[in-house]
């Protein structure tokens, strides 16, 4: 099958090398962590030991005062990293607003571009934007969506909102369903993934035997359509876990379409296989429902579906 092109290098932003420079204060999960092992556990994308070299030649500072091997953390301690210059990887920057009103506003996210700033990515990160679209605004998402992922998301636009909302997230009464293009077919029309999801290797996550830090996971499935080797699937994830549907969906053997660490991705296709298509929620007395269209390349599945993108 002939997937549409949604997305071209050309379509994506990517800004020049500059230096990365990150502020935070400590929340009180790290308190009483040297300060190797917080940036080892909170930003797994390096080492320990890379860590130790950059607290070692100055580049981080804590309280205003270069930091130390071995310094324990202290709740509100405010934290300065020097990360040097760097290359941020291209991303789809073309935020579009499905909704607003004084208390949310409501995204189609786009593919690639992560949340917040992670790994190499900064100023491409949809808070970073948001931040400059509305300066008199914390953008604040109640959700989290892999950088790969598109589809509904949401921003409060108070804290209290934030508040409400992130609490409904947390006790599960969100209604969420995702659109997922995966390689190969499944043997059912409709199944449940029900299988622990742990820590394999960094921050690779996996079921089975081998994993750390196992937490209970689950997934519904429902078989929509297939064609020339690819399927289409509808699923609601009962659980919460990082890249969830992902590890869920590979260890099923039907890996999303051009997923770089759970199937046979290429940084070189900027199509992606996983689309939050809707959410539904209460907000104060109003019940909140959106469902959003997935990029181009989910048509020729859409079609052999007999569904609307919308």
């Amino acid at each position: 099958m002939e997937l549409n092109a949604s997305v071209t290098l050309d379509s994506l932003y990517q800004p020049p090398a500059s230096q990365q420079i990150y502020q935070s204060s400590l929340s009180s999960q790290y308190c009483g962590l040297p300060i190797e092992e917080y940036f080892a556990k909170r930003f797994s994308y390096q080492s320990k030991e890379a860590w130790i070299v950059q607290i070692e030649n100055g580049d981080i500072l804590v309280n205003g005062t270069t930091a130390q091997i071995g310094y324990v953390l202290q709740e509100g301690d405010r934290i300065i990293t020097y990360a040097g210059m760097r290359q941020e990887p291209p991303a789809n920057r073309s935020l579009k607003v499905v909704y607003q009103d004084p208390n949310i506003r409501v995204f189609n996210k786009p593919a690639p571009i992560p949340v917040h700033p992670s790994g190499r990515y900064f100023q491409n990160s949809m808070t970073e934007i948001l931040k400059r679209l509305y300066p008199k605004e914390i953008p604040r998402p109640v959700q989290r969506l892999d950088a790969i992922t598109t589809g509904v998301i949401v921003f409060a636009r108070t804290r209290d909102v934030a508040g409400v909302l992130m609490d409904e997230f947390m006790s599960h009464r969100i209604k969420k369903e995702y659109l997922a293009l995966v390689e190969g077919e499944p043997e059912t029309e409709n199944f449940c993934i029900d299988a622990p999801i742990g820590i394999l290797k960094g921050s690779h996550r996996g079921v089975g035997d081998q994993i750390k830090n196992a937490k209970w996971a689950k997934t519904e499935v429902q078989w929509l359509a297939s064609k020339d080797g690819y399927s289409l699937l509808k699923i609601i994830p009962l659980s919460g876990r990082t890249n969830q549907i992902r590890v869920h969906l590979s260890s099923y053997g039907l890996p999303i379409y051009n997923d770089q660490v759970y199937g046979q991705g290429s940084s070189e296709n900027y199509q992606y296989g996983l689309h939050a298509w809707s959410l539904e929620f209460k907000l104060f007395d109003q019940t909140m429902r959106f469902r959003v269209e997935p990029p181009l390349h989910f048509e020729p599945l859409l079609k052999a579906a007999k569904i609307k993108s919308k």
